[in-house]
């Protein structure tokens, strides 16, 4: 629905149920300036009630795109600016939340599409995370804490998007007030046949570039082999963000190591490195084969004193990649020693594997509008 002001200038609004574990059921509506053809300044606000933690939730965003740029060195400009909060914990009396505040720059650079299908993307941006809680006490007693964190991200993509063998590489440095790091993601791509099946590898390698200060205070600023429902920067969205059992802590994104299979190895706060691929099969079934292997730094104390190595990590099953990156389901059925043996202590079965992507951050529409083409 839409209203049409005086300017010829359209406002479009709507009803918005949603739901997570956190803050149960929510009501609200969302306002927005987008549509199509895009337009150069576009703002979406969404404010939401939520019954069941009570509180006033949702996020917003205002972006300028400098669509009719003329410049030698840039195709486009992006100035932003975006804020959300949503709940992270909710039981009687006690409730947790974070608050998320992010200016942004990007610039796509400009391409000869003949002579160099890389297409390249600069991205600054800032990000202020705040993390609430609030409990009664038994003598009704109302207490709050409130921590905040800052980041600042450098990211540089290049992406050759034609579609018998998409490829891109995406290098990120990421600084915090006492650390520095530095990661390489790059994906390859390989079509077979005319219903575009693939066959996909994926590599990644981070490291921490400086440490110093009160190091890690926050668990999320490690590396991770594997992830449940949750990110640093908080940057997706879940159904239960920090989820650990039940269908809500079987959801997760492919991030730094990407194994589907969930363990509680395979972290660091050195280095990480990890390799993986996807085979789809040749038929309209999206069913895939995967395997992934990954190395982390281990420290080992004997007799004859201290000593590092690495450990590896390594897992192989099938899965159903209904929508690449955005709604996959994945059956791991082989995985290495070391996660073996965690499953047998922690009483884990064959089904505690299966996991789930719903990147629904992806689904956003006023996003999606801007990438259609006329």
């Amino acid at each position: 629905m839409g209203l049409e002001r005086n300017d010829r200038s359209s406002l479009y609004y709507s009803l918005l149920p949603a739901w997570n574990g956190h803050d149960g059921w929510q009501v609200g509506f969302a306002l927005r300036n987008t549509t199509f053809p895009s337009q150069r300044t576009e703002w979406v606000l969404a404010p939401l009630y939520a019954f069941g933690s009570e509180r006033l939730v949702g996020g917003a965003r205002i972006e300028h795109h400098f669509d009719r740029i003329r410049s030698r060195s840039f195709q486009n400009i992006h100035v932003g600016l975006s804020g959300r909060t949503s709940g992270t914990f909710h039981d009687h009396d006690a409730v947790a939340w974070y608050e998320k505040l992010s200016p942004s720059v990007r610039f796509d650079l400009k391409r000869d599409p003949l002579t160099r299908p890389w297409a390249h993307t600069i991205g600054l941006r800032g990000i202020r995370i705040w993390n609430a809680s609030e409990f009664t006490s038994d003598d009704e007693v109302v207490h709050h804490y409130k921590t905040s964190q800052d980041y600042v991200e450098l990211q540089h993509s290049m992406a050759d998007a034609r579609k018998l063998h998409p490829s891109s590489i995406t290098t990120t440095l990421t600084a915090a007030e006492d650390w520095l790091r530095g990661s390489v993601e790059m994906k390859q791509a390989f079509a077979y046949n005319t219903r575009n099946k693939q066959f996909r590898v994926r590599a990644f390698a981070g490291s921490f570039l400086y440490k110093g200060g009160d190091f890690l205070t926050n668990g999320l600023d490690a590396w991770g082999l594997t992830w449940g429902p949750e990110d640093m920067l908080y940057d997706h969205a879940y159904f239960e963000r920090g989820a650990t059992k039940d269908f809500t802590g079987r959801q997760f994104n492919k991030q730094q190591g990407a194994f589907k299979t969930p363990f509680l190895q395979g972290g660091s706060d050195t280095w990480i490195a990890s390799v993986g691929a996807e085979l789809d099969m040749p038929f309209k079934l999206p069913l895939a084969f995967f395997a992934t292997a990954g190395w982390v730094p281990i420290t080992k104390v004997d007799q004859d004193g201290k000593s590092t190595s690495a450990a590896a990590y390594i897992e192989a099953g099938v899965g159903l990649p209904v929508i690449k990156d955005v709604l996959e389901i994945w059956f791991p059925l082989f995985v290495s020693q070391r996660i073996a043996d965690e499953e047998e202590y922690l009483e884990r079965s064959v089904s505690d594997r299966i996991r789930f992507v719903i990147a629904l951050e992806k689904l956003d529409p006023t996003r999606l509008l801007r990438n259609l083409r006329p």
